[in-house]
């Protein structure tokens, strides 16, 4: 009886100082977060120090944690998701596995949302472990393969091979020996390239523990034994925990009782002062496992309780269907984002005809402004060159009324130079009657012979408006178009060499002299380029 009054006092005094130490702590906390005046500042400050205890102190993490926790934004995701990652790790260290599910699918959540493929891979993986100390290995290994393809798709070397060690220690506990060994070769590949120390001596002793899981526990113990120092300076207690109990174990395979216990015990001690539950049970087991080869049976009971009780607190019945809620409740969220994303997939292409349909409508009306904008502009162009056609032509009409009125006068001065020398010529035979003069008459003779020839000319001439009108139906135009550079004057002369006349009828007509003429002709020759051998006249006449 007054021994179990004094095991009672001492837990009391334990509780009380546990107790009296955490309000300590708290009380050191709220000091330091009043000299920092910023929201950012004292959230920045409780995760940085819950880091930094993480590894140190796992219940003092708690409380910067927790602290950051209830001083967090609804709205502020980042530091929300780094506190739940956080919150995860520490309910992972202290065998919490349950709680620290769903810290890190809450994370992952945050993570996902804020697309930082980074981390929601890192919380696959996380997720991973949780799901292999709880024997769920295919379950582990799916989360792991999903951590990969995330890591790939980023080129993320350091999570792969993290990736590739817990793989092989699932495949391990699935006594898939070859497969364990594969993905341990992969992670050795990857952190021998990148020179990763504290990650090669994980792998080192993944692979001392898949040597003992082969009975081969010299080859184990001797890694195991190898490692411990590098461990002891460069990795967390956990880990020095974890490599305690594995060199324990492998003494106890070997059947060295005393040295098993001693590393055992060892382990125990970091695994009390860590608050892992997980590492607590397995020790227990061994122990209990131990005492009864040595016959000490009351001792094999109480850790074989002992083992009992922790594995109960880790893998109860409530505990299982905790963890089956959240996977349940997870793989709904899944499913709900992936309908919204596929109704958001339909409300795009929704969005996306309409929006192509108005384009190829606005692009239709566009064209067709544009077709019609060009008919008008064709139709413009068409009717001012009709216009124009029209003014040429009117132009034209108004030169040739100009020639023929001056073809006219040149015709009435032929008829009025006709009378008059039909009337001289009348006169001249009057007056050579009456003479007697022979020399007279014969000059009277000679003179009337040349009137009668000028007669017969003008008659001619009287006669030029009926052929000129006849031959030039439309030769003007053509002598216009095919050579633009001869002179009106040269024109008419072509008319008149159209007409088959004599440089002497032209000049008579043209009332100017031979020389004149000739010179017209030469000009219109060189002109109209008339090869050498060939008339001027029938060249113009084959027009």
């Amino acid at each position: 009886m007054i021994k179990q009054n004094i095991i009672f006092i001492f837990f009391f005094c334990v509780i009380l100082g546990y107790a009296q130490h955490k309000d300590s702590i708290y009380s050191r906390i709220k000091e330091d977060l009043d000299t920092i005046n910023t929201y950012d500042g004292q959230l920045n400050f409780l995760i940085a120090k819950g880091d930094y205890y993480l590894e140190k102190d796992i219940d003092r993490a708690i409380l910067y944690f927790e602290e950051a926790k209830n001083l967090v934004s609804d709205t502020d995701s980042i530091p929300q998701a780094k506190i739940l990652r956080f919150l995860g790790s520490v309910a992972y260290r202290k065998g919490d596995y349950t709680e620290s599910l769903m810290h890190y699918m809450n994370a992952k959540k945050l993570y996902h949302a804020l697309k930082d493929t980074s981390s929601v891979a890192d919380l696959f993986l996380r997720e991973g472990r949780v799901y292999k100390y709880l024997n769920e290995n295919k379950i582990a290994i799916e989360n792991y393969r999903k951590s990969i393809s995330l890591a790939k798709s980023i080129n993320d070397s350091t999570i792969l091979g993290r990736c590739y060690t817990s793989m092989g220690g699932s495949f391990r506990r699935l006594k898939k020996i070859d497969s364990s060994l594969h993905y341990y070769n992969k992670a050795l590949e990857i952190f021998k390239k990148t020179k990763n120390e504290l990650r090669l001596s994980n792998v080192n002793n993944d692979m001392a523990i898949l040597y003992a899981f082969q009975n081969r526990y010299d080859k184990s113990l001797q890694i195991h034994l190898n490692n411990i120092n590098f461990i002891k300076k460069n990795h967390s207690k956990r880990n020095v925990g974890i490599t305690y109990f594995n060199i324990g174990y492998s003494y106890y395979r070997l059947k060295n009782n005393e040295k098993s216990l001693a590393y055992l015990d060892s382990s125990e001690v970091i695994a009390r002062e860590e608050g892992f539950k997980y590492r607590l049970s397995k020790v227990a087991n061994i122990k209990s496992q131990i005492y009864y080869r040595l016959k000490d049976y009351r001792k094999a009971y109480f850790f074989q309780v002992l083992f009992k009780k922790y594995s109960d607190s880790i893998f109860n019945v409530k505990k299982q269907q905790q963890i089956k809620e959240l996977e349940l409740k997870s793989e709904f969220e899944v499913k709900k984002k992936d309908l919204e994303i596929a109704a958001n997939k339909k409300e795009l292409e929704l969005k996306s005809y309409v929006l192509t349909t108005v384009l190829i409508l606005f692009f239709t009306v566009i064209i067709g402004v544009l077709l019609w904008r060009d008919y008008k502009a064709r139709a413009k162009r068409i009717q001012n060159k009709f216009e124009k056609e029209k003014l040429k032509k009117e132009v034209l009409a108004q030169k040739i009324k100009v020639s023929e009125s001056e073809v006219k006068g040149l015709v009435a001065d032929n008829t009025m130079r006709l009378e008059f020398i039909k009337h001289l010529s009348s006169q001249i035979k009057e007056d050579k009657s009456e003479t007697s003069s022979s020399e007279v008459k014969n000059y009277a003779n000679s003179l009337l012979l040349k009137l009668q020839n000028q007669i017969s000319t003008e008659n001619k001439l009287s006669s030029l408006q009926d052929k000129i009108n006849e031959v030039n139906q439309g030769f003007d135009q053509v002598i216009i178009e095919r050579f633009p550079n001869l002179t009106k004057t040269e024109r008419e002369v072509c008319s008149f060499l159209r007409l088959n006349l004599s440089i002497k009828e032209i000049a008579a007509v043209r009332n100017a002299s031979v020389d004149s003429i000739k010179a017209l002709r030469y000009r219109i020759r060189k002109k109209m380029e008339v090869p050498k051998n060939q008339e001027l006249e029938h060249f113009v006449q084959n027009l």
